[in-house]
């Protein structure tokens, strides 16, 4: 049976080369963007759930308002762990990532900048499943000062020889670290990316940075291993009702009434998320961890299963067009016994052939072009992917739903010729007359309409994103990260590049825009009253120039540091919060560090610090003469010279 419906399926597309050949195209490019679309999804949905315990592993959360200011944050606080773990049943066990930027490793009288470098408590392989291959997995990160690396890093730091027990130097300050393990490369679809991963004992917070200290989360994460069944809602409230306490002599310490906070609608609410939503929940805020998008994830499936249909309607139209044209092979092969059942299942089973045909085309089609993909979108797709178990039911799936959704219709419409009409030629002109036909093409009009209109919005909203005014001037500059390991050549370094004739202005800051990673303090006038929270930048007297922010009120700084030490510029943001049209004898108390005065110089339009996506907040400028990012300002077209210089 099979032999026959082979046979007679090859005689049949080969002897309408044409047709057969513009369905088996349509499918082929079909397929090759559904399955693209597919594989990124199916990878975007796999983050973290490699983990055996992933369905009882959340992290710690916490929402903050103050003021004007709303921060939605992936960090929690140094003793939260422990503390949860020590006083709530449910929570089984409790691990804490914390993150360092851009270490300094010295390995002999080599240097090395890595940039992804983490601690992290000695139980976290007991929480997840990374793996070790060299190394006790409780005993790796028991000691202070030790570390584990990957493979890769064993290979550039120490040859082909054995890394354990040897020791590496990291920021440069005579701290050796002892290499206690070898952890395979974490893998893609894994939230947390480190190649280092270091003792969390071996952390020297300074003294305003306690290991006790509650209310501040300076990259500091936290995972809670619950016990199986835990109601979420529950455990949420009793870690809320659990922080409180720790709060109230946290707030007294800069001057806050817990219950005076709670009254203005100011809050901060600790709560739980699941690992496996953390990757695509881009609501918390993670300046170490890329996440995906969650709508654009969705919108993208959606448009692979649309861009599938209108591939099964163009076959189904292609195939019914022509169906008169194998009336009278239908007629013939009713008259001599066949039945309309056998007709269907060899209609299905050509349909099953070219799809088959087209699935393989559109699988090479991807191994050749996904290079060129990747290089387009962004991504990191690996051709292996088709070839997991998801990516192979995934392929099976749709195959076999193209076939019972393309192959159907024009079955049952070939199937049903009469043979008495066909031999005496007046078969019913299906072309013509099917208000089917006309549904689907209509249908596939629908369908493009709503991809192109789509297409417009996207094209819009991105074009308003490069035409926002984000309040700075942000073509011509090129910005130097990671200037504060300079050290003291920080001023000759910029002295340096400012020789360069191409160079307009040069400014150090802690900050520029996009690239923010801190959050909102308390300020208030001298009465100390009402406190409003600003974001807190601090930069150099060239700041302003280099990123042409515009100066609405008083002055800049100048390069006299002793005199700007307690000077200060608010944004317009700022200014309106704390009820001020104009700067003069302005002075702001700021609560942080045992409290200080500072003398507001100068007003400035709003900047984005943040995203465009966020609105401008409240925003105080501390002077600085250094700073983590070199801002430079070059000539138009110069950025070529400049670099190679």
């Amino acid at each position: 049976m099979i032999k026959f419906l082979f046979k007679t399926s090859i005689r049949n597309l080969l002897k309408d080369k044409y047709q057969s050949g513009i369905n088996i195209l349509g499918l082929t490019f079909g397929f090759a963007a559904f399955l693209f679309i597919a594989a990124y999804f199916i990878q975007e949905q796999s983050f973290d759930r490699f983990h055996s315990k992933s369905d009882r592993l959340y992290r710690v959360v916490t929402r903050v308002k103050m003021g004007a200011t709303k921060e939605n944050l992936g960090t929690s606080e140094v003793p939260l762990a422990f503390t949860v773990k020590s006083e709530l049943p449910e929570v089984i066990d409790a691990t804490r990532f914390y993150f360092r930027r851009n270490v300094v490793v010295k390995v002999s009288e080599n240097k090395y900048m890595e940039k992804r470098f983490w601690y992290a408590d000695q139980n976290v392989f007991d929480l997840f499943d990374f793996k070790l291959l060299k190394g006790n997995k409780d005993e790796v990160l028991a000691k202070p000062n030790s570390v584990v690396i990957t493979p890769e890093l064993s290979k550039k730091y120490f040859g082909d020889s054995d890394p354990i027990g040897k020791t590496i130097e990291i920021n440069s300050d005579g701290q050796l670290y002892e290499v206690t393990g070898i952890m395979q490369k974490i893998p893609a679809n894994s939230h947390l990316q480190f190649d280092m991963l270091a003792s969390f004992s071996s952390i020297k917070f300074s003294a305003d940075y306690g290991i006790q200290q509650w209310g501040n989360f300076r990259d500091m994460y936290t995972y809670l291993l619950l016990k199986k069944h835990t109601d979420l809602s529950i455990m949420n409230k009793k870690l809320q009702d659990f922080t409180i306490k720790y709060y109230t002599p946290m707030m007294e310490r800069v001057g806050i009434n817990l219950k005076d906070f709670e009254k203005k609608g100011d809050y901060v609410v600790h709560s739980l998320q699941p690992l496996k939503d953390i990757h695509l929940d881009s609501v918390y805020t993670d300046v170490s961890i890329v996440h995906g998008n969650k709508q654009l994830l969705y919108a993208l499936g959606l448009i692979g299963i649309m861009i599938i249909v209108i591939a099964c309607f163009n076959f189904i139209n292609l195939s019914t067009a022509r169906a008169t044209l194998r009336a009278k092979e239908i007629g013939v092969r009713k008259i001599i016994g066949s039945s309309k059942s056998k007709i269907t299942i060899q209609i299905l089973f050509e349909t099953f052939m070219q799809s088959v045909l087209a699935i393989s085309i559109a699988i090479l089609l991807l191994y050749i072009s996904l290079p060129v993909l990747n290089l387009y979108t962004g991504l990191d797709m690996q051709f292996s992917q088709f070839f997991t178990t998801q990516g192979i039911i995934t392929i099976s799936v749709i195959l076999i739903l193209v076939v019972i959704l393309a192959g159907t219709i024009p079955s049952i419409v070939i199937a049903k010729f009469n043979p008495v009409e066909v031999i005496k030629g007046t078969v019913l002109n299906w072309n013509a007359n099917s208000g089917l036909r006309n549904s689907l093409v209509s249908f596939q009009f629908i369908i493009f309409i709503i991809l192109i209109c789509g297409t417009i919005v996207v094209k819009k909203q991105v074009s308003m994103l490069h035409h926002q005014n984000p309040g700075f001037l942000k073509e011509n500059v090129i910005v130097v990260k990671n200037t504060s390991k300079l050290g003291n050549s920080e001023q000759v370094f910029k002295d340096e590049i400012l020789r360069n004739p191409e160079v307009i202005k040069a400014s150090y800051s802690n900050a520029l825009p996009s690239m923010f990673n801190g959050s909102s303090n308390p300020f208030s006038k001298t009465d100390k009253k009402n406190k409003i929270f600003l974001l807190r930048v601090t930069a150099d007297k060239d700041f302003l120039n280099t990123l042409k922010i515009k100066l609405l009120d008083g002055r800049n700084f100048t390069d006299n540091a002793e005199n700007e030490r307690f000077n200060a510029i608010i944004n317009k943001k700022a200014a309106h919060a704390f009820g001020w049209t104009d700067c003069n004898d302005k002075v702001i108390y700021d609560f942080n560090n045992g409290g200080k005065n500072y003398n507001v110089i100068g007003i400035v339009d709003d900047f984005h610090i943040k995203s465009l996506r966020k609105k401008t907040e409240p925003m105080i400028i501390r002077y600085q003469e250094t700073g983590d990012y070199l801002a430079v300002r070059i000539r138009p077209e110069s950025a070529t010279k400049v670099l190679k210089k």
